[in-house]
């Protein structure tokens, strides 16, 4: 991945999440118990490892940006007929913080 791409990815990232967070649903789709976590998790660790990656922004820069778009995200849904889930920003928070170190872990890779 080049260091030039970190934006777009993580932009086509965010934009991905919030059609798919803010998307009406009429009930939620049929899951294992406790799925959505795991989704959430993934999310936010894909949204957060581009610009970790390259540590152009910084990385407390990135944990606040995409920690606080994943909260933002859980106050709004009410909005779009959905509902707010503390344990969703937590499950956010937690794949943010796995981006990060992975990013980490990559560049140190990288450089050996």
């Amino acid at each position: 991945m080049r260091k030039y791409l970190d934006i777009p990815l993580t932009a086509i990232v965010a934009i991905t999440l919030t059609v798919a967070m803010l998307w009406p649903l009429e009930a939620p789709p049929p899951a294992p118990e406790g799925s959505d976590k795991l989704v959430h998790f993934i999310a936010f660790a894909a949204l957060a490892f581009p610009l970790a990656r390259t540590g152009r922004l910084g990385l407390v820069v990135v944990f606040i940006g995409a920690s606080a778009f994943g909260g933002l995200i859980e106050l709004i849904q009410p909005t779009f007929n959905r509902s707010a889930d503390v344990g969703d920003w937590v499950a956010d928070t937690v794949g943010v913080v796995i981006g990060i170190g992975a990013a980490l872990l990559y560049r140190r890779l990288r450089r050996h």
